[in-house]
């Protein structure tokens, strides 16, 4: 995946990053269990990129509140309200899924990246959305970046 360039949003853990050509791009690195979700309105060339680190928001309702980004289940709501209070349509949304690698030698107990990566893609179910692209799973962590003008993801 390519790297961001100067003018780019870059997204931290747990964080959301929405913003409209001329910025260049929205990037988010080191991406290991971790989902980005990347959505894109191609007629406004309006973006938006979550850094989501967990599937369920029950184990932590306080932080889901107070960060909603965190968790799959209390991002996707608050990101489909950003986007639509900017005036993007969900009939013009493109979406990209990227991470939920496993990290660890052992990490059948937990599987974060997969847990993350099932929550993500019930949810997206429920609200009738397709997914575009997606590059997840694997061991390695994964780098992420949405060019604004072209929707492109590298």
């Amino acid at each position: 995946m390519q790297a961001a360039m100067a003018e780019d949003l870059i997204v931290g853990l747990g964080e959301c990053r929405i913003a409209q050509y001329p910025i260049q791009g929205i990037s988010a690195h080191a991406l290991g269990s971790c989902i980005a979700v990347v959505a894109w309105d191609w007629k406004l060339r309006f973006g938006a990129l979550i850094h989501v680190m967990l599937p369920d928001s029950s184990i932590d309702p306080a932080r889901a509140l107070a960060k909603p980004y965190v968790f799959a289940d209390s991002a996707m709501p608050a990101l489909f309200q950003a986007l639509e209070a900017q005036g993007c349509a969900r009939k013009r949304l493109r979406w990209c899924l990227a991470g939920g690698a496993s990290m660890m030698i052992d990490s059948s107990h937990f599987e974060i990246g997969k847990r993350n990566h099932l929550a993500l893609k019930k949810i997206f179910w429920k609200l009738g959305v397709f997914i575009d692209q997606e590059d997840v799973g694997g061991t390695e962590s994964r780098s992420v970046r949405l060019d604004l003008e072209t929707g492109r993801i590298d």
